[in-house]
């Protein structure tokens, strides 16, 4: 709703635009308040969608001219401008707006104009084209990213933003979104894959179960950020690496953290950063530079998984004309039943605090969370809601399952 603040000797009227414009502000002269309230039924009754300029032209149009309408400009030019004033972000948050904008914005919507976009006639049809062939998360980001950018176009070059929820609708129609399934991993099969990894991941993959630090905080670590003072031995979350080789500070204040380490972990950062210069990297690649993320995946990781999903009794028969090896088909206890991604070291280094009896909010300290919430969102599901105590209190509260007669229970009473 639109407010009016009282000054000494005027009233001031603000709106916001529509639902993600600019501030709108404008002053009338007093002593009386008529036209800061004709001011403000205005802006109300076009659900705030009008500019200060065209209020004051509706309601005093003496004094000011009204503002010459902008020259027609394609989406095109306008999000080219937007990637050269948007610096608020991270330069590979803003190489990823880049290239989703280019690829399939531009494109597809690109020699339209910014204030003939519409949604039935453009953006539905756009996003139904994105859907069949992009995954829904993909399809979200886009929508996202194309939102923030016609939200800057508001009010300049067009009165609203077309990818707004529209009023009275419970989101934009956009694909359902399939959460992907963190795999959690017991220690027997962290042991498993430990075994199957090649030497040259090997303190890689450990330390990401003992810290539950990410890839690319693993892969920027550099020899002077383990410290040790007295037995305490404790890792400095300061750089990460970007999928680019770039190095960058950690994208939240929250992720710029200090773990600390089992003696396992002291014993294995120890032998790795033994007699190097603090500059170095903890886990470089062979050839002592930094790794490439997907190299590291194609190279070490997958071969990996695969090793550890091979039962060494039972190997399953090579298949297709690549002949590559597929997981057994046993029950066996000597193999990986799961397919885990990287980042599920992470999850599981976190489940293995949750069943230490660490409480969430160490463990949100720890993981880098910049709130609880994010925590408890992803792992509150792996407490153990009830113990044995409270599992006797509820069984005493319960009927019992053998009725005694009704003329006993009238007797009782």
């Amino acid at each position: 709703m639109a407010s009016i603040v009282l000054r000494k000797t005027s009233f001031c009227v603000r709106w916001q635009a529509g639902r993600a414009g600019r501030r709108q502000c404008c002053t009338f002269r007093g002593p009386s308040a008529e036209k800061a309230l004709a001011a403000k039924q205005l802006a109300e009754s076009r659900r705030h969608r009008i500019t200060s300029s065209e209020v004051y032209a509706t309601l005093d149009p003496k004094r000011i001219t009204p503002p010459s309408l902008p020259a027609p400009q394609n989406l095109r030019d306008w999000v080219e401008r937007w990637l050269t004033v948007k610096i608020d972000v991270a330069a590979s948050t803003h190489a990823e707006y880049a290239r989703l904008l280019r690829h399939h914005v531009i494109s597809d919507l690109g020699d339209l104009g910014v204030e003939q976009i519409s949604r039935f006639e453009h953006l539905d049809p756009w996003k139904a084209g994105l859907s069949r062939k992009l995954s829904a998360a993909t399809v979200h980001k886009h929508w996202a990213i194309l939102s923030m950018v016609m939200r800057d176009a508001v009010p300049y070059l067009r009165p609203d933003n077309p990818l707004e929820r529209p009023q009275g609708h419970r989101g934009n129609d956009l694909p359902r979104l399939t959460p992907y399934q963190a795999c959690f991993l017991t220690t027997e099969e962290a042991q498993i894959l430990l075994v199957a990894c090649p030497d040259q991941v090997r303190g890689l993959i450990q330390a990401a179960l003992g810290t539950g630090m990410r890839l690319g905080e693993l892969l920027g670590l550099r020899v002077g950020a383990v410290r040790r003072s007295g037995n305490a031995t404790t890792v400095r979350v300061e750089q990460t690496l970007l999928n680019d080789g770039r190095f960058d500070v950690p994208k939240t204040a929250a992720s710029r953290r200090s773990i600390m380490l089992t003696s396992s972990l002291t014993e294995l950062f120890s032998r790795l950063i033994h007699r190097r210069r603090p500059s170095e990297l903890v886990f470089p690649a062979p050839n002592r530079g930094p790794w490439n993320a997907n190299n590291l995946r194609s190279r070490f990781w997958y071969p990996a998984i695969t090793a550890a999903q091979t039962c060494p009794d039972h190997p399953a028969p090579l298949q297709g004309r690549s002949r590559k090896a597929v997981a057994s088909l046993c029950d066996c206890a000597t193999y990986l039943y799961q397919r885990p991604r990287f980042h599920d070291l992470r999850h599981s280094h976190v489940a293995f605090l949750i069943d230490a009896g660490w409480d969430f909010y160490a463990i949100q300290k720890r993981l880098g969370h910049a709130s609880i919430k994010t925590t408890f969102d992803i792992y509150g599901h792996l407490l153990p809601y009830g113990d044995e105590q409270h599992l006797a209190d509820l069984e005493r509260r319960l009927p019992s399952a053998a009725f005694p007669a009704r003329t006993q229970l009238l007797a009782r009473s």
